[in-house]
């Protein structure tokens, strides 16, 4: 275990993706489910690709909090799916805007409209942050 890598550490980047996991678990549910208003769309895909992501952020939890590199890899897991997940969305919000500057779309895309998914990227940020900072060092 390397002295960046303490329990403490583990404490923190895991209760960090528990809370993130928790709410990519609820997303993804109220997704599946015909979701919330205009808040979360219903989307039976998006909500199972969640339920996925958030598997993989809670069954590393345990591991991460005990300050083990395999609880870690979990994570990295979650982080990966919350990064190409967001990311996707983001382009699709990118080419909404493009479409009302080309005059094809009657109102331009507020920040509000954005989905849940990429909320959710950018409050992973912060974890995907210091986990980064954790690995650089480390042999692949």
């Amino acid at each position: 275990m390397d002295a960046d890598y303490s329990k403490k550490t583990g404490r923190l980047l895991g209760s960090y993706a528990s809370i993130l996991g928790a709410a990519t678990l609820a997303v993804g549910l109220l997704e599946i489910f015909g979701g919330w208003g205009e808040a979360i769309p219903g989307d039976l895909f998006g909500g199972l690709v969640l339920m996925v992501t958030a598997a993989a952020y809670l069954l590393g939890v345990k591991g991460t909090v005990a300050g083990r590199y395999e609880g870690l890899s979990f994570v990295v897991g979650g982080l990966f799916l919350t990064a190409v997940f967001g990311f996707l969305y983001l382009l699709l919000a990118g080419a909404e805007a493009l479409m009302y500057l080309l005059g094809e779309a009657e109102a331009f895309p507020g920040i509000f409209d954005l989905r849940p998914e990429v909320w959710i990227f950018l409050l992973s940020l912060p974890l995907a942050l210091r986990v980064r900072g954790l690995l650089a060092g480390m042999a692949w």
